[in-house]
């Protein structure tokens, strides 16, 4: 399991999602003024990092850089489905 990242501070979230969510698609709606934002970015301003709702998109690659997991480039398609998490009805047809 992952450690999550919460930035120690407002000026380290600033920076955080200007290199990331300002460059997601799953914010655009919101940056583009008709739509929510995204559930990830409202849910760390809400969620303490020990909270079990805090979200676990936010941790740390292998370099130890924070990092989003759930970032999708802007103009890209975002998944419809989680690929990182076991789907537990998926049967082979045949």
């Amino acid at each position: 399991m992952s450690e999550e990242y919460r930035p120690s501070n407002g000026t380290e979230g600033e920076c955080f999602i200007a290199a990331w969510c300002d460059h997601c698609e799953r914010d655009k709606a919101y940056r583009d003024g008709y739509g929510d934002g995204c559930p990830i970015v409202s849910a760390t301003f809400i969620y303490n990092v020990n909270n079990p709702e805090y979200p676990n998109e936010w941790t740390y690659d292998a370099n130890g850089k924070p990092c989003c997991t759930a970032f999708v480039p802007v103009g890209e398609v975002i998944p419809l489905r989680d690929d990182k998490t076991v789907d537990m009805f998926e049967q082979e047809l045949g």
